[in-house]
């Protein structure tokens, strides 16, 4: 399925693409792992930067991290790993975000763990950043408890197809 997914990914309409914000996945919960499409990107952009998120659990503020090949990550109190390094980027230089989701509905709300820490750092992007989210699963009709806070993703790939918002 990861192999689907990542063909669809490459039929998105992108532009050069200068710096990614992806995601390291909970395999253990069947989190979709972002590395083949992080890695065809960089085939694509050479030069690209990428980054993880990084919690700072005081003010439940989300970090974008840029890392590279050498860069250590260490697992949260959630189990999630995240960058040891400060190398912080500016959310307004964020070209397009992979976004990890238990579930999506048809206008492009997604369903994470809930913390609302995505939402929160997507807001802070620039306008024309992609939201992508990969997801095994087909959309839900409706995700009941959208909030006016969520933002919504411009696209969502499943092995099936891709989802345009």
């Amino acid at each position: 399925m990861d192999d689907l997914l990542l063909i669809h990914f490459q039929k998105l309409p992108l532009s050069f693409i200068s710096v990614l914000f992806s995601f390291q996945s909970l395999l253990e919960l069947n989190e979709i792992d972002p590395l083949a499409i992080a890695r065809f990107l960089q085939f694509q952009n050479p030069g690209l930067l990428i980054a993880y998120p990084k919690i700072n659990f005081a003010d439940s503020a989300m970090q974008a991290i840029v890392c590279n090949d050498e860069s250590i990550f260490e697992k949260n109190h959630f189990g999630i790993a995240e960058p040891v390094s400060d190398d912080e980027i500016d959310p307004k230089q964020i070209d397009i975000v992979l976004l990890p989701l238990l579930a999506f509905d048809e206008k492009g709300f997604r369903v994470g763990y809930g913390k609302g820490f995505y939402d929160a750092y997507l807001k802070q992007c620039r306008d024309g950043c992609i939201k992508v989210g990969l997801s095994y699963f087909e959309p839900v009709p409706l995700i009941e408890d959208a909030n006016d806070f969520d933002v919504p993703l411009n696209y969502c790939i499943t092995p099936q197809k891709v989802y345009v918002f």
